[in-house]
């Protein structure tokens, strides 16, 4: 079947060779690991048990001559080896014991195949030297001939006619013996697994051991000698010993000549290099190692590496599997307490740093005249880390059951496929599959409301191809979710040692990596999301990050929450510009303020010949270094300039109630806030065109989409259909700015409670200083209450936007999805429209998303089918 293709990652045939030079496994190759090992357990479990007991029976038919099937079964065995067949039954029984005993898959042939090649040469080997000779005439009396003397345990039977028969008639007795001896102790090495050091370390053996015996009996002997003549201890009588020989101390500290012995094993040249997989070996059986080392060699100078690793592998013993299991759960077992919680006696906050400040601004060790408290980041111990656990047990029957579903469906309709790596992350597994030759691609997607029907799914993704892997990949649900927590990110590695301020945890992608990102880099923000998909925990996730990773004065935020309950905990924490803002006028005129703010720094990099912000504040760092006298009076009084970050929840209430003001606002922002400092993070539960609209969307490259509704809002904000395949509760696809393929990820989840201790601990260790001047120039900014138009007042233009083509727009798409044909003169002649008329509402209907781009002479590709433009003018 093609799930059990070879190189598959989880399947039951094994890959041909370990991937061992991977430094760090990956998480989700845990679970495929363990059941790869499972299934390599169990065949070399159920091969081992066949030979042995075919071993055993062996036995029993050599030995004991019987009647009947058993007597021809006797004499048969007998009449195939000869004497050689007392070697088979031990041989058998030892080939299961070594299958039985080894970690590698592949070698249950390749014992056996050495097994029966050993077997035919003892075979030929007790031919030659006991008979020398095959008698007979023909070829056929001759074979005759073998097997009757094999009967009667005289030569080797008629085995030894493959190997001994052609070497006693090319070699005659002396050749042939010598050739066939050195051939069968080769392969008695093969199946041994007895490498060339080896093999020196036990000759040398009797050879040391009898050196050393003589060594210890002559230094006795002279001991005791020097004992009977008083000599012992006397330093006036020192230099009467025997020249050549050493102290009596010394010579119980020097090491005996056996221990000093010359190692064979360094000047033999072992082509045979341990494979890393056997290197790993040794290293699972390294307890056993130590326990039967003796305590002799545990005081050997363990300086001499070569040494010690040779008598390392002399001791080498394999282990049963019972005992590599439980080594191997003990491993697991700790990697898997590397994300348990902290205790309570780590990571306990710091009480704040003093830095002392003296009358000219300098800082000083002595405590006198303003006191400056440094700012300390939250402690991680009031997250939380996730407390569902799952048997890996249920994870790997989960994925063997659906990996076997998976490739029967395919099979079904006739796309032949093998699975080449499963990926199983947070909330989804991505199944590899490479499908057979002439198999399109295009097949496959047109499956999967059959590949859900079949895996009892809620949903598939299909990702044709996986970007830089030959194959399809289908993200299929999990049966059961690993929750992901914002603790488990920001107290990792790959967030700790991020660089930028602005860095915020993603969460987990489908291989279990950590995602961080940089708003600095994107340089805005655009986050979609339905009610419940999980939008503000992201957005909430974001806040929470940059908290945990930049001070104050590094950071100013601007929080912007028209619902009056998101952002309302936020309020005055020491990283707010102002205090969060519900108004939406309000709101357009906190925007507009960013718009100044970003106009007067540029005109500061202007005056300062400096690019962006980084450049100012290094600018800025080095005068503020000089000596005071030195300082330039200009930037004397300056200080450095923060990067702001402006964070919108449910941007469309904004555009419905200030839409011109927030928009034009908006879109400046995104075109040149970016060298200011200034950024922005843009959430929406509606990512319509009339909210996203074409501006805002060219000038925020970077893209977050949690579960949408449709397949057209996915276009909308992605770019491209998927999100409406999502799984909600933080589920997400993750497009930052270069990157142009979605990354699937699972956001990591902070409850209110969290987010309130964190919050706590700012308020508690810093105050909010709110600027006057800041706060009147919002007030400034924000846009006059529109008049009712039932009032007859002269409303503003801009404000009411009535487009004549709503209902020609609404009739060209019906035309184009229900017929599949998207060109202008189809349109014309359809509608009877003139053709710059028709021209207009096409590139509206591309701006929407429902149809691509024009490709010279080849048809627009139509994005959105019949039925989901029914299901989308319903929802209106």
């Amino acid at each position: 079947m093609a799930a059990n293709a070879p190189g598959s990652k989880t399947t039951g045939r094994p890959a041909l060779k370990k991937q061992t030079a991977q430094s760090s496994p990956k998480v989700s190759k845990a679970a495929q690991d363990a059941l790869n090992a499972a299934r390599e357990r169990e065949f070399r479990r159920f091969w081992s048990y066949i030979l042995f007991f075919t071993g055993v029976l062996e036995l029993f038919i050599t030995f004991i001559r019987g009647d009947g099937l058993w007597r021809s079964l006797h004499d048969l065995n007998r009449g195939l080896f000869g004497l050689a067949v007392f070697l088979f039954a031990p041989m058998m029984i030892y080939v299961a014991l070594m299958i039985a005993s080894n970690t590698k898959k592949n070698t249950v042939v390749a014992k056996c195949v050495e097994g029966g090649v050993l077997m035919l040469l003892s075979s030929g080997m007790v031919q030659i030297l006991q008979v020398g000779s095959v008698q007979g005439g023909s070829f056929f009396k001759k074979l005759k001939g073998l097997y009757d003397d094999g009967v009667e345990l005289r030569g080797g039977g008629l085995a030894s006619a493959v190997l001994g028969w052609p070497l006693l008639a090319a070699f005659k007795r002396l050749g042939a013996s010598i050739i066939i001896l050195l051939i069968a102790f080769t392969f008695i090495l093969l199946l041994t697994d007895l490498t060339l050091p080896q093999l020196f370390k036990l000759l040398s053996r009797p050879f040391v051991a009898s050196v050393e015996a003589v060594r210890t009996d002559r230094v006795e002997r002279v001991v005791a000698r020097q004992e009977r003549e008083g000599q012992l201890g006397n330093g006036d009588n020192e230099m009467r010993r025997r020249p050549g020989l050493p102290a009596p101390a010394a010579m119980e500290e020097t090491v005996p000549r056996g221990k000093q012995r010359v190692d064979f094993a360094k000047f033999v040249t072992d082509d045979d290099k341990v494979p890393e997989h056997e290197v790993e070996e040794i290293i699972d059986n390294g307890e056993t190692i130590a326990d039967d080392i003796k305590p002799s060699r545990k005081k050997r100078d363990l300086s001499k590496a070569e040494e010690v690793s040779v008598e390392i592998i002399e001791e080498e013993t394999p282990d049963d599997s019972e005992d590599r299991e439980e080594l191997k759960k003990i491993i697991e077992a700790a990697v898997n307490r590397k994300n348990s919680p902290a205790s309570d006696n780590e990571d306990k906050p710091d009480l704040p740093k003093v830095v002392n400040i003296n009358s000219k601004g300098q800082t000083t060790m002595f405590e006198e005249d303003e006191k400056i408290p440094v700012y300390v980041n939250p402690p991680v111990d009031v997250l939380k880390y996730p407390k569902k656990k799952i048997d890996k047990a249920i994870i790997e029957a989960e994925i063997q059951e659906k990996s076997r579903k998976l490739v029967e469906t395919l099979e079904v309709y006739g796309v032949k496929t093998r699975i080449t790596g499963i990926f199983r992350g947070p909330s989804v597994t991505r199944y590899e599959l490479q499908p057979a030759a002439g198999v399109k691609v295009a097949k496959i997607l047109s499956l999967a409301d059959d590949i859900a029907l079949n895996l009892a799914a809620l949903s598939i993704r299909i990702e044709a191809p996986v970007p830089g892997k030959p194959c399809v990949g289908i993200e299929v649900p999990n049966d059961v979710r690993d929750p992901v927590s914002l603790r488990e990110l920001i107290d990792s590695d790959e967030y700790r040692n991020a660089k930028g301020k602005l860095t915020f945890a993603v969460g987990k992608d489908i291989e279990g990596k950590i995602v961080v990102g940089n708003i600095a880099k994107m340089p805005h923000l655009l986050v979609a999301g339905t009610t419940g998909s999980g939008k503000s925990v992201f957005t909430n996730s974001i806040i929470m990050s940059v908290l945990y990773h930049a001070s104050p004065e590094e950071v100013k935020l601007i929080l912007i929450d028209p619902k009056m309950v998101e952002f309302k905990l936020y309020d005055r924490i020491p990283h707010l510009l102002i205090p969060v803002v519900t108004d939406p006028l309000k709101a357009a005129g906190a925007l507009g303020w960013a718009v100044n703010e970003m106009n007067k720094r540029y005109k500061m990099f202007e005056a300062n010949n400096v690019k962006n912000l980084e450049e100012f504040n290094e600018m800025l760092t080095a005068e503020h270094s000089k000596p005071v006298d030195e300082i330039d009076p200009m930037f004397a009084k300056m200080k450095l300039m923060p990067q702001i970050l402006i964070v919108i929840d449910e941007f469309a209430d904004l555009m419905m109630a200030a839409g011109s003001e927030v928009e034009d606002s908006v879109i400046r922002l995104g075109q040149l806030a970016r060298a200011a400092g200034i950024h922005m993070v843009i959430a929406t539960q509606s990512p319509r065109k009339d909210v996203i609209t074409g501006l805002i969307k060219s000038n925020i490259p970077s893209r977050v989409s949690l579960s949408v509704s449709s397949n057209v809002d996915s276009r909308v904000i992605m770019d491209q259909g998927g999100a409406e395949k999502l799984l909600g509760n933080g589920d997400l696809l993750y497009k930052p700015v270069g990157v142009k393929t979605p990354i699937r990820i699972q956001s990591g989840f902070a409850d209110t409670p969290e987010i309130k201790s964190v919050v706590e601990f700012l308020k508690s260790e810093h105050s909010a200083e709110y600027s006057a001047d800041i706060m009147a120039e919002v007030e400034e900014n924000m846009p006059k209450p529109k008049e009712d138009k039932k009032s007859g007042g002269n409303s503003d233009s801009e404000d009411v936007i009535i487009n004549p083509d709503d209902d020609l727009i609404d009739q060209a798409i019906t035309v184009i999805v229900s017929t599949g044909n998207a060109s202008t003169s189809y349109l014309q002649r359809k509608l009877k429209l003139g053709f710059s008329r028709a021209s207009r509402i096409m590139d509206q209907i591309e701006e929407m998303g429902i149809i691509g781009p024009q490709e010279g002479a080849k048809p627009r590709k139509i994005n959105l089918t019949e039925e989901e433009w029914l299901e989308m003018r319903a929802r209106r």
